[in-house]
Protein backbone atom coordinates (compact mmCIF):
# COMPACT_ATOMS: atom_id res chain seq x y z
CA UNK A 1 0.00 0.00 0.00
CA UNK A 2 1.33 3.40 -0.99
CA UNK A 3 -0.86 6.39 -0.66
CA UNK A 4 0.02 9.77 0.54
CA UNK A 5 -2.28 11.79 2.95
CA UNK A 6 -0.88 15.70 3.88
CA UNK A 7 2.43 15.53 4.70
CA UNK A 8 2.16 11.80 5.79
CA UNK A 9 3.68 8.84 3.17
CA UNK A 10 2.24 5.31 4.08
CA UNK A 11 4.25 2.84 2.17
CA UNK A 12 4.82 -0.88 2.48
CA UNK A 13 2.68 -0.35 5.97
CA UNK A 14 4.99 2.53 7.28
CA UNK A 15 4.31 5.87 7.59
CA UNK A 16 6.60 8.35 6.84
CA UNK A 17 6.96 12.18 8.26
CA UNK A 18 9.27 14.65 8.06
CA UNK A 19 12.05 14.32 10.78
CA UNK A 20 10.64 16.43 14.05
CA UNK A 21 12.89 15.53 16.80
CA UNK A 22 10.56 16.63 19.68
CA UNK A 23 8.67 14.28 19.03
CA UNK A 24 11.38 11.33 19.32
CA UNK A 25 11.99 13.13 22.36
CA UNK A 26 8.52 13.04 23.57
CA UNK A 27 7.68 9.43 22.64
CA UNK A 28 10.91 8.83 24.70
CA UNK A 29 9.06 10.31 27.36
CA UNK A 30 5.59 9.04 27.14
CA UNK A 31 7.42 5.36 27.23
CA UNK A 32 9.25 5.96 30.36
CA UNK A 33 6.04 7.13 32.31
CA UNK A 34 4.40 4.01 30.97
CA UNK A 35 1.91 5.31 27.97
CA UNK A 36 2.55 3.82 24.88
CA UNK A 37 -0.27 4.48 23.43
CA UNK A 38 0.92 6.16 20.50
CA UNK A 39 2.58 4.70 17.24
CA UNK A 40 6.12 3.04 17.30
CA UNK A 41 9.26 5.01 15.74
CA UNK A 42 10.81 2.08 13.80
CA UNK A 43 13.66 4.06 12.70
CA UNK A 44 14.39 7.96 11.30
CA UNK A 45 17.18 9.78 9.97
CA UNK A 46 18.34 13.34 9.73
CA UNK A 47 15.09 13.86 6.80
CA UNK A 48 12.49 11.48 8.09
CA UNK A 49 10.75 9.44 10.99
CA UNK A 50 9.30 6.10 9.94
CA UNK A 51 6.46 4.81 12.27
CA UNK A 52 4.29 1.68 12.41
CA UNK A 53 1.36 1.49 10.51
CA UNK A 54 -1.61 0.86 12.24
CA UNK A 55 -5.47 -0.85 11.59
CA UNK A 56 -8.11 1.19 12.70
CA UNK A 57 -11.44 -0.92 13.44
CA UNK A 58 -14.63 0.21 13.00
CA UNK A 59 -16.31 1.27 16.11
CA UNK A 60 -20.33 2.84 16.61
CA UNK A 61 -19.72 7.09 17.42
CA UNK A 62 -20.31 6.48 21.06
CA UNK A 63 -17.98 3.76 21.87
CA UNK A 64 -15.55 5.14 19.93
CA UNK A 65 -15.52 8.00 21.65
CA UNK A 66 -15.60 6.49 25.22
CA UNK A 67 -12.37 4.90 23.92
CA UNK A 68 -11.18 8.11 23.06
CA UNK A 69 -11.43 9.92 26.31
CA UNK A 70 -9.66 7.26 28.29
CA UNK A 71 -6.73 7.39 25.96
CA UNK A 72 -6.98 11.13 26.48
CA UNK A 73 -7.40 10.85 30.26
CA UNK A 74 -4.80 7.99 30.40
CA UNK A 75 -2.07 10.95 28.50
CA UNK A 76 -2.60 13.66 31.13
CA UNK A 77 -2.87 10.76 34.10
CA UNK A 78 0.57 9.70 32.98
CA UNK A 79 2.33 12.94 32.34
CA UNK A 80 0.87 15.48 35.19
CA UNK A 81 3.08 17.19 37.62
CA UNK A 82 2.60 20.32 39.26
CA UNK A 83 4.80 23.60 38.69
CA UNK A 84 4.98 26.85 40.25
CA UNK A 85 2.98 29.71 38.81
CA UNK A 86 2.85 33.38 39.20
CA UNK A 87 -0.07 35.60 40.24
CA UNK A 88 0.17 37.54 37.47
CA UNK A 89 -0.60 34.11 34.99
CA UNK A 90 -4.50 34.37 36.82
CA UNK A 91 -5.02 37.74 36.09
CA UNK A 92 -3.89 37.45 32.43
CA UNK A 93 -6.57 34.31 31.87
CA UNK A 94 -9.16 36.55 33.92
CA UNK A 95 -8.89 39.37 31.82
CA UNK A 96 -8.65 37.72 28.39
CA UNK A 97 -11.64 35.94 29.44
CA UNK A 98 -13.29 38.80 30.56
CA UNK A 99 -12.75 41.12 27.54
CA UNK A 100 -14.33 38.29 25.46
CA UNK A 101 -17.14 38.37 27.52
CA UNK A 102 -17.81 42.26 27.31
CA UNK A 103 -16.96 42.04 23.49
CA UNK A 104 -19.32 39.38 22.99
CA UNK A 105 -22.50 41.40 24.93
CA UNK A 106 -21.76 44.30 23.42
CA UNK A 107 -21.80 42.43 19.39
CA UNK A 108 -24.86 40.58 20.69
CA UNK A 109 -26.80 43.50 21.95
CA UNK A 110 -26.08 45.80 19.11
CA UNK A 111 -27.18 43.00 16.65
CA UNK A 112 -30.29 42.16 18.37
CA UNK A 113 -30.90 46.15 18.86
CA UNK A 114 -30.91 46.37 15.10
CA UNK A 115 -33.67 43.36 14.17
CA UNK A 116 -35.76 44.49 16.82
CA UNK A 117 -35.90 47.75 14.50
CA UNK A 118 -37.10 45.85 11.89
CA UNK A 119 -40.37 45.54 10.24
CA UNK A 120 -40.38 42.53 8.92
CA UNK A 121 -37.59 40.16 10.45
CA UNK A 122 -35.88 37.39 8.18
CA UNK A 123 -35.56 33.60 8.74
CA UNK A 124 -32.28 33.88 10.23
CA UNK A 125 -32.83 36.94 12.30
CA UNK A 126 -36.01 35.51 13.73
CA UNK A 127 -34.32 32.42 15.17
CA UNK A 128 -31.57 34.48 16.41
CA UNK A 129 -33.87 37.12 18.22
CA UNK A 130 -36.09 34.11 19.45
CA UNK A 131 -32.89 32.63 21.39
CA UNK A 132 -31.16 35.81 22.10
CA UNK A 133 -32.25 35.18 25.72
CA UNK A 134 -30.26 31.96 26.16
CA UNK A 135 -27.12 33.90 24.44
CA UNK A 136 -27.65 36.26 27.18
CA UNK A 137 -27.42 34.12 29.70
CA UNK A 138 -24.74 31.86 29.11
CA UNK A 139 -22.66 35.31 29.15
CA UNK A 140 -24.12 36.38 32.20
CA UNK A 141 -23.14 32.77 33.81
CA UNK A 142 -19.70 32.64 32.24
CA UNK A 143 -19.18 36.09 33.79
CA UNK A 144 -20.58 35.47 37.39
CA UNK A 145 -18.58 32.08 37.39
CA UNK A 146 -15.42 33.84 35.99
CA UNK A 147 -15.25 36.46 39.28
CA UNK A 148 -15.72 32.98 40.75
CA UNK A 149 -13.01 31.08 39.67
CA UNK A 150 -10.39 33.92 39.90
CA UNK A 151 -11.05 33.94 43.41
CA UNK A 152 -10.53 30.53 43.81
CA UNK A 153 -6.94 30.68 42.07
CA UNK A 154 -5.32 34.31 42.76
CA UNK A 155 -3.58 33.02 45.77
CA UNK A 156 -2.34 29.76 44.52
CA UNK A 157 1.14 29.46 43.77
CA UNK A 158 1.41 25.91 41.59
CA UNK A 159 -0.70 24.60 38.76
CA UNK A 160 -1.42 21.60 37.20
CA UNK A 161 0.01 20.77 34.54
CA UNK A 162 0.45 17.54 31.71
CA UNK A 163 1.52 16.99 28.37
CA UNK A 164 -1.92 17.94 25.82
CA UNK A 165 -1.96 16.32 22.24
CA UNK A 166 -3.15 20.08 21.32
CA UNK A 167 -4.49 18.96 18.22
CA UNK A 168 -7.09 16.03 19.37
CA UNK A 169 -10.00 15.11 16.93
CA UNK A 170 -10.91 11.41 16.32
CA UNK A 171 -9.32 11.40 13.16
CA UNK A 172 -6.13 11.67 15.17
CA UNK A 173 -7.50 8.55 17.35
CA UNK A 174 -7.22 4.95 16.12
CA UNK A 175 -8.37 1.82 17.70
CA UNK A 176 -6.59 -1.39 16.39
CA UNK A 177 -5.12 -4.08 18.98
CA UNK A 178 -5.36 -0.80 21.16
CA UNK A 179 -6.37 2.81 21.64
CA UNK A 180 -3.81 5.02 19.64
CA UNK A 181 -3.32 8.54 19.57
CA UNK A 182 -1.42 10.13 16.47
CA UNK A 183 -0.69 13.14 15.07
CA UNK A 184 1.87 14.64 18.33
CA UNK A 185 3.26 17.82 16.71
CA UNK A 186 1.81 20.52 17.93
CA UNK A 187 1.66 18.76 21.70
CA UNK A 188 3.23 21.25 24.71
CA UNK A 189 2.94 21.12 28.32
CA UNK A 190 -0.09 23.18 29.51
CA UNK A 191 -3.55 22.91 31.76
CA UNK A 192 -5.28 19.60 30.76
CA UNK A 193 -8.61 21.08 29.90
CA UNK A 194 -6.94 22.94 27.14
CA UNK A 195 -7.34 19.55 24.81
CA UNK A 196 -10.75 19.37 26.50
CA UNK A 197 -12.14 22.75 25.21
CA UNK A 198 -10.49 22.60 21.92
CA UNK A 199 -11.82 19.24 21.53
CA UNK A 200 -15.58 20.23 22.64
CA UNK A 201 -14.82 23.60 20.61
CA UNK A 202 -13.71 21.09 17.08
CA UNK A 203 -16.03 18.67 17.43
CA UNK A 204 -17.08 17.09 20.86
CA UNK A 205 -19.74 19.16 21.84
CA UNK A 206 -21.83 17.06 18.62
CA UNK A 207 -21.40 13.96 20.42
CA UNK A 208 -21.90 13.48 24.28
CA UNK A 209 -20.01 15.44 26.09
CA UNK A 210 -21.12 15.20 29.08
CA UNK A 211 -20.74 11.41 29.57
CA UNK A 212 -17.34 11.32 28.16
CA UNK A 213 -16.28 14.06 30.53
CA UNK A 214 -18.04 11.89 33.26
CA UNK A 215 -15.80 9.05 32.09
CA UNK A 216 -12.43 11.54 31.67
CA UNK A 217 -13.43 12.21 35.22
CA UNK A 218 -13.57 8.41 36.56
CA UNK A 219 -9.67 7.94 35.47
CA UNK A 220 -8.77 11.56 36.22
CA UNK A 221 -10.74 13.73 37.67
CA UNK A 222 -10.60 17.58 36.85
CA UNK A 223 -9.27 19.98 39.53
CA UNK A 224 -12.32 22.31 41.24
CA UNK A 225 -10.89 24.97 39.33
CA UNK A 226 -10.45 23.01 36.53
CA UNK A 227 -13.88 21.98 36.17
CA UNK A 228 -14.61 25.47 36.66
CA UNK A 229 -12.51 27.28 33.69
CA UNK A 230 -13.79 24.77 31.66
CA UNK A 231 -16.77 25.03 32.40
CA UNK A 232 -16.92 28.89 31.61
CA UNK A 233 -14.89 28.32 28.38
CA UNK A 234 -17.72 25.94 27.13
CA UNK A 235 -20.52 28.37 28.21
CA UNK A 236 -19.17 31.53 25.85
CA UNK A 237 -20.98 31.40 22.82
CA UNK A 238 -19.73 31.73 19.53
CA UNK A 239 -19.69 34.48 17.57
CA UNK A 240 -21.81 34.34 15.06
CA UNK A 241 -21.50 36.83 11.65
CA UNK A 242 -24.09 37.10 9.63
CA UNK A 243 -23.33 36.88 5.63
CA UNK A 244 -25.45 37.65 2.49
CA UNK A 245 -26.58 34.40 2.16
CA UNK A 246 -29.79 33.93 4.09
CA UNK A 247 -30.03 30.22 3.77
CA UNK A 248 -26.80 29.96 5.39
CA UNK A 249 -26.78 32.26 7.93
CA UNK A 250 -29.96 30.05 9.10
CA UNK A 251 -27.55 27.43 9.03
CA UNK A 252 -24.83 28.72 11.25
CA UNK A 253 -27.32 30.20 13.92
CA UNK A 254 -28.46 27.01 14.12
CA UNK A 255 -24.72 25.25 14.61
CA UNK A 256 -24.23 27.51 16.70
CA UNK A 257 -27.39 27.14 18.89
CA UNK A 258 -26.77 23.62 19.14
CA UNK A 259 -23.84 24.33 20.46
CA UNK A 260 -24.71 26.45 22.97
CA UNK A 261 -27.40 24.50 23.95
CA UNK A 262 -24.93 21.76 24.58
CA UNK A 263 -22.74 24.02 26.82
CA UNK A 264 -25.77 24.61 28.65
CA UNK A 265 -26.40 21.01 29.20
CA UNK A 266 -22.95 20.26 30.58
CA UNK A 267 -22.22 23.01 32.72
CA UNK A 268 -26.00 22.52 34.64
Amino acid sequence: MNKKINNVTIKDNIVIKKNNSNIIDLYNYLDSVGFDNHPKIIDYDENNIRTEFINSEKYYEMTEGIEFIKVVSSLHKKTCFYKDVSKNKYRKIYDKISNNIEYLKKYYEDIINNIEDEIYMSPSHYLLARNYSIIDSSLKYSSKELKSWFNKVSMKSKERVCTIHNNLSRDHFIKGDKSYLISFDNSLVDTPILDLYKFYKKEGFKLDFKSLLNEYNNNFELLDEEKMLLNILISLPPKIIMIEDEYQNCINIRNSLNYIYSGINIVS
